[in-house]
């Protein structure tokens, strides 16, 4: 199994957006605000060209991305759900989405900046707390973010949210003084199910980006490979992708 991710920054948003199907037009005439507005359209851009590169469609206009009665993004091609599970997420000026066939999977982008302890004391676990107050301040911030991205992103792989108390999910993050590129790994386990959740981070230009999917006993833990998203679409000429 694969998971296949991709962050797209706000730049590449195409001013036109004749790439909406219409039920995702619909969604749009009822965003009134424009920084919400903003983050939704960046959120299905970068899921479509995610998933019209590893389906090979060169219209965006026939991927559409609707969210389902649990709020979660289900994906349809032509009018047909895909069998891969999506996530996406917006913070600042980026947006990501992975994607998984046959498994679920939830992703969450991060920004790096300071966050109160009280932050920390009403939504961490005492042992979070404690790996918090280990790490030198030079990765402290970041710290913070990816503990918090991986309890929304292991949410997602749930379909529950926020709804959710986020200390019922203790993460582990692996490698957390690191200053290399690229993925590392972490883990969350969900009380009361004792559920273990298995996953990566990264770093990149000031967020963090967490996947986490629902394994199968006995797979290997796939590693997140990127989208290749070069090629532009039919219905996305506009600003450099």
């Amino acid at each position: 199994m694969t998971i296949h991710w991709l962050l797209i920054r706000a730049s590449s948003l195409p001013d036109e957006d004749d790439w909406l199907g219409p039920e995702e037009r619909k969604v749009v005439a009822r965003l009134k605000l424009p920084k919400r507005r903003s983050e939704w359209l960046l959120g299905r851009f970068v899921a479509k060209h995610a998933l019209a590169s590893l389906a090979d469609i060169d219209s965006l206009d026939r991927i559409q991305i609707i969210a389902a009665e649990d709020g979660a993004p289900d994906a349809f091609i032509d009018g047909e759900p895909i069998v891969s599970s999506i996530s996406i997420s917006h913070r600042e000026d980026a947006a990501a989405c992975a994607i998984a066939p046959h498994t679920k999977v939830g992703c969450d982008l991060e920004a790096v900046e300071p966050r109160t302890s009280r932050f920390v004391n009403d939504f961490f676990t005492e042992g979070e707390r404690a790996a918090v107050q280990r790490q030198p301040d030079a990765v402290r911030d970041r710290h913070i973010a990816l503990t918090w991205s991986a309890k929304e992103s292991a949410l997602k792989v749930l379909r529950v949210g926020l709804r959710r108390d986020t200390r019922c999910v203790e993460v582990e993050i692996e490698d957390p003084e690191t200053m290399e590129t690229g993925w590392h790994l972490l883990s969350a386990t969900v009380s009361p199910e004792n559920r273990r959740l298995n996953g990566w981070w990264r770093h990149d230009e000031g967020v963090v980006l967490t996947v986490v999917c629902d394994e199968a006993p006995g797979e290997r833990r796939p590693r997140p490979v990127e989208v290749q998203h070069g090629r532009k679409t039919e219905r996305s000429r506009g600003k450099s992708q």
